[in-house]
């Protein structure tokens, strides 16, 4: 059984999240200038990582997840650039939603992203999952992506998560990006709901 979940923030479009969501734990993540594989300048983020009853750790990501960017370069680049997909996620300035669009891969990046992910035809590759993101004092995306590069792969990732919120009024952009799901007693659990409905919580450009 899923009902909706509220929260301050709000994810478009709305999502299912598991039964008695809403009393589920979490764990207060604050993050300074050293915990970002980049920073700009984000300031102190706070969030709540929501994370389901059978487990509170979520899986490995490599070195940070986290990441403070310039909000013009995340506006600039969107999603797409470096993932060799024949979809791209940018900003509709004139109505502030990020959006999804399609467009024709050439020959080398046809061949580049069908040794990058493993597969003889594009065909095989599945559609993004685009989620527009408001949180405490910031606006942004969220992605869920099953096309996987053939390297995690191997290491057994099979989903992930990419994010970036601007904050308003401001140059800064928190980013991230980690694996979605771990095996945990031979179960595979699923934390992509858990951490979209943390995204709402973030508060970025905290003081000490």
């Amino acid at each position: 059984m899923a009902i909706p979940f509220f929260s301050s923030g709000e994810i478009t479009p709305e999502i299912t999240t598991p039964d008695k969501f809403s009393a589920l734990p979490f764990y207060q993540k604050t993050l300074h200038r050293y915990d970002y594989l980049a920073d700009t300048g984000c300031g102190i983020v706070s969030l709540k990582l929501f994370y389901p009853a059978e487990h509170n750790k979520y899986p490995p990501s490599g070195p940070s997840p986290w990441l403070c960017l310039y909000a013009v370069d995340v506006i600039s680049n969107g999603y797409g650039p470096g993932q060799v997909l024949p979809e791209r996620i940018y900003l509709d300035k004139k109505t502030g939603q990020w959006k999804k669009k399609k467009y024709a891969l050439s020959r080398e990046s046809t061949q580049r992203s069908l040794e990058v992910y493993g597969i003889k035809s594009l065909s095989e590759l599945q559609p993004l999952d685009l989620y527009n993101i408001r949180s405490v004092n910031a606006r942004g995306y969220a992605i869920v992506n099953r096309n996987i590069p053939l390297e995690e792969k191997k290491k057994g990732v099979k989903k992930k998560m990419s994010f970036c919120l601007i904050q308003n009024q401001s140059y800064s952009a928190f980013c991230g990006s980690r694996s979605m799901l771990k095996l945990v007693d031979g179960k595979e659990v699923d934390f992509t709901p858990y951490m979209l409905k943390s995204l709402e919580t973030v508060e970025m450009g905290l003081s000490e």
